[in-house]
């Protein structure tokens, strides 16, 4: 019998960011994968609202409801074009180009935190492994959306003239959004050709939701934040809310390109203590990569790269590096056509809103 490849290389990854790892792929996970693919309903990724991947989840499991989701986005005609485009790349040492700057938008607690990724130290590295030029821009930790914002335009119009590809991770990601609902933000943005967006949590948290539920996580919350001498008043934006500042809609200039890295784990991919807790809480809504629901981060203007296995930070490291540096390495040759990734203003999902409310 031929053996059955992993989920990973089903998307494609059999070329030149063909995934290095020793791992002895599960035979139950490669089943999950395959009666995801055969499956006979919901053919089109459309027809996976979050509504409808929670159902499928309460009656298949939250394991087949995540697999079935990754396979309908890879083979989404909106997605599956670049998704092989990626999966093409080979990505040279030698992609230096004029005038370009990638800029991390770092996650919250990126200062206190640096081990779990979100400094974006591994975007980093492999811009410079490209010969890219790289910089964080330094927003606050713990900063309101309007602070981090106005760090992030300030940090804009300091290199006017620049071709900028914006990284953001986790909570950068609603800062950026938030940014470009601001007056003007359009002028403000004008340098940006590329947004990528790994994980970003653009329609709030779930995981912000569960911490302020209840007065004992609540408190542990706040002295946590206290301890390091922050305030919690971010915490409280990220929380799903029909009047939150994060449920208007995203305003994307159509001059910008954005690409959404997702991971999609399974509980069993998860190492990390916490984020296993964050999973359990978040998937009784859905598939989850431990920080989002997945319906939210599939719903998002632009492509995305479905990435099997990976957390919301996308660890483990050695596969996320290898798409990012892709993905970079693409928009430096003009691979990735504006047209796989259009922006304009579109309609709100309000997604995690909707359903945290039921």
């Amino acid at each position: 019998m031929a053996h059955r490849p992993h989920p990973a290389q089903e998307c494609g990854l059999n070329s030149g960011i063909a995934l290095a790892t020793n791992q002895t792929f599960d035979e139950k996970e490669d089943a999950l994968i395959a009666r995801a693919a055969s499956h006979p309903e919901f053919q089109s990724l459309s027809e996976l609202t979050a509504a409808r991947l929670r159902e499928i989840s309460e009656r298949e499991g939250v394991d087949f409801a995540t697999a079935l989701l990754y396979d309908r986005v890879k083979k989404s005609p909106q997605h599956s074009a670049f998704i092989g485009l990626i999966n093409e790349q080979v990505p040279s040492r030698k992609n230096s180009v004029e005038d370009m700057v990638v800029a991390v938008v770092p996650a919250a607690f990126y200062k206190e935190n640096p081990d779990s990724g979100a400094d974006g130290k591994l975007i980093l590295e492999e811009a410079a492994r490209l010969g890219l030029r790289a910089k964080l821009i330094p927003l606050s930790s713990t900063g309101t959306l309007a602070e981090n914002a106005k760090t992030l335009l300030d940090w804009l119009a300091g290199h006017h003239g620049e071709k900028i590809v914006l990284v953001s991770l986790c909570k950068g990601g609603a800062d950026v959004k938030f940014a470009l609902g601001l007056p003007k933000a359009q002028e403000q943005f004008r340098d940006v050709f590329a947004w990528i967006n790994i994980c970003g949590t653009l329609n709030s948290s779930p995981v912000a939701e569960w911490l302020l539920a209840t007065k004992p996580r609540f408190f542990l919350a706040w002295l946590y934040c206290k301890c390091r001498g922050h305030n919690i008043t971010f915490l409280r934006e990220l929380a799903p809310s029909l009047h939150s500042p994060l449920s208007a809609p995203l305003k994307l200039p159509a001059s910008i390109r954005l690409i959404s890295i997702v991971g999609f784990p399974l509980r069993r991919h998860l190492t990390n203590r916490f984020m296993r807790l964050c999973y359990q809480r978040v998937s009784r809504h859905g598939p989850t990569d431990g920080g989002v629901l997945l319906a939210d981060a599939c719903g998002l203007l632009g492509v995305i790269y479905p990435l099997w296995g990976a957390d919301h930070y996308l660890r483990p490291e050695s596969r996320a590096r290898k798409i990012i540096a892709a993905v970079l390495a693409n928009l430096t040759t003009g691979g990735i056509r504006a047209g796989l990734c259009s922006g304009n203003e579109t309609q709100g999902t309000g997604r995690t809103a909707q359903m945290l409310s039921v």
